[in-house]
């Protein structure tokens, strides 16, 4: 576990500049095995939105970086996208790309009671909700998920 934690880490570090060569932001690496195969999922932020063209270029230039190293002994499978309306919320930088959308938000302390509000900002690690009643900052590491209301 602590070694996929690293192959990420270094995964990350090595794709960033090929994202910012397309303006964009990573959001997440997640690594799947089963058996001898591996798949490597860069989950991906842009301003503009990350369209299938976007994503190629990213998965091209990424693929070329990482094949140019022994991480993947018996080779791996590249998937490249945006992250989705339905993956939780976690991170300041999730909040980010998302100022504007009304979510759902679970506190990590279970007394807390749960919230329906718009993301109005985020600012130095905390997140500004307001609903038809009130504005509220919280600060990120507060938060344990927030989802998107359709």
């Amino acid at each position: 576990m602590k070694r996929d934690q690293e192959l990420k880490d270094r995964i990350s570090e090595m794709v960033r500049e090929p994202l910012a060569a397309e303006q964009c932001e990573l959001a997440d690496v997640v690594l799947s095995r089963y058996k001898s195969s591996v798949t490597l999922k860069l989950f991906v932020y842009g301003k503009e939105g990350v369209d299938l063209d976007r994503c190629a270029r990213i998965s091209r230039a990424a693929g070329e970086l990482i094949d140019g190293t022994d991480w993947f002994e018996h080779g791996y499978t590249l998937e490249v996208s945006s992250p989705g309306l339905d993956r939780p919320l976690t991170t300041e930088q999730d909040f980010r790309y998302r100022v504007g959308e009304t979510v759902r938000v679970l506190f990590i302390d279970p007394k807390r009671k749960k919230i329906t509000a718009e993301i109005v900002s985020v600012e130095n690690g905390e997140v500004t909700f307001a609903d038809d009643s009130e504005t509220t900052s919280v600060p990120v590491t507060e938060i344990k998920k927030a989802t998107i209301v359709f």
